[in-house]
């Protein structure tokens, strides 16, 4: 039987403190444990001890970058809007960006990177389905229109959820294609300067990629939420699975101490953890 090709990926790992909680070990040792044969880059702060990370065994690379990008979550924004970040991961085709409140279940990356996709996370799932095709057609057209419009809340800021819901996908465990990054950043340059500049949770870096770079044209290849799905799961995690998956994992999960960590418990002591 032919072998799959091996992936020209990176697995990222974002780090900005010295010392670990519980549960970023468990992300930590999962990752090993399944994606540990692929290259592992800590991407750190300049002045960051990590030898807390180094103790797991695994000759991590570390790629570090100033500390000024690793303060708060509108810094962190900045980092992965910046050239200067994707100019650091141009040895191989995509990143897969492994946040340590992440979870993978098995190894289907190689399979993720030979889809014909720039971006690929968890979907903003919206906490119901459809109830039929024109139920579909409602929402997709006022979607549209939010959109196209950039309609805002009551605030007059902050964009309005609808925009947002079923998109792909959050960045926490997301496979990015390096060069698409690079290309739309160079587009993009006075969105990002918007974005980074503003520290509403909407703005965040994801929203940039799942949104605003395909507001009204595709410049990113973005699988249908659907699809997503198979990749990464957040909201909803137990619906998600049954309903769209009939009840097969996908490859990971992300935020899975904050979204249905009740359904997450049964599954993760399957791996051999507790939460």
């Amino acid at each position: 039987m032919k072998q799959p090709a091996i992936p020209s990926v990176n697995v990222v790992i974002p780090v900005y403190k010295s010392a670990l909680t519980e549960y970023e070990r468990i992300s930590l040792r999962q990752c090993l444990r399944v994606l540990g044969h692929y290259p592992i880059v800590l991407v750190a702060p300049q002045s960051l001890d990590v030898s807390a990370y180094r103790e797991f065994g695994k000759e991590f690379e570390l790629r570090t970058f100033d500390d000024s990008f690793f303060t708060d979550i509108q810094a962190y924004n900045k980092l992965m809007l910046s050239e200067r970040f994707y100019e650091a991961f141009t040895d191989r085709e995509f990143i897969l960006i492994y946040q340590l409140d992440a979870f993978v279940f098995t190894d289907e990356l190689a399979y993720w990177c030979q889809q014909p996709y720039d971006y690929v996370g968890a979907p903003i799932l919206r906490d119901r389905d459809f109830t039929g095709w024109v139920d579909e057609l409602n929402f997709t057209v006022r979607q549209r229109i939010a959109t196209w419009l950039h309609l805002k809340k009551a605030d007059g800021l902050t964009p309005r959820e609808i925009i947002s819901l079923n998109v792909v996908g959050n960045g926490g465990l997301s496979l990015r294609r390096v060069s698409a990054m690079l290309a739309c950043l160079k587009r993009f340059k006075t969105k990002v300067a918007e974005y980074t500049a503003n520290s509403l949770y909407q703005y965040n870096e994801d929203m940039f990629w799942s949104v605003e770079v395909n507001r009204f044209w595709p410049h990113l290849r973005i699988p249908h939420y659907t699809k997503a799905l198979h990749f990464s799961i957040e909201f909803f995690p137990q619906w998600a699975i049954e309903h769209y998956n009939q009840g097969q994992l996908p490859f990971g999960c992300h935020a899975w101490d904050i979204h249905g960590t009740d359904y997450w418990r049964s599954v993760f002591s399957d791996y051999g953890y507790q939460i």
